[in-house]
């Protein structure tokens, strides 16, 4: 007997506010994962603060990292062996995109175990 499983590939999710934020908003976080090969996924979410968004796309990825775009007008990356009120990084989405890229590498340097970028 075959069990149809779905198989997802780790990947550290990037969700955003699917009501207010538009993805071409954030392509340097992503440009910045891109750079240190871990694969991501993102998707458009309900939910409307940064800190909502990271802490649901790292409670729910396999790799246990997401990264948060909210209405907020703030970008927060959380690890899921952090408490909700206390992730890694939190920047705004209107910072720099050399910041925005280093978000997205360290995000990506998090799964890999090696130093995080300077912000």
């Amino acid at each position: 007997m075959a069990i149809n499983a779905k198989i997802t590939k780790p990947h550290i999710n990037v969700f955003y506010h699917k009501g207010s934020i538009i993805a071409e908003s954030f392509n340097h976080v992503i440009w910045g994962i891109e750079e240190e090969g871990i694969p991501y996924a993102i998707e458009g979410k309900q939910e409307e603060t940064a800190l909502e968004l990271a802490y649901l796309g790292a409670e729910s990825s396999n790799l246990g990292v997401g990264i948060g775009i909210g209405n907020d007008g703030l970008l927060i990356l959380h690890y899921n062996k952090l408490q909700k009120d206390h992730p890694l990084f939190r920047i705004k989405l209107k910072d720099s995109a050399e910041t925005l890229r280093k978000i997205g590498a360290n995000a990506a340097r998090l799964v890999k175990g090696i130093p995080f970028k300077a912000i």
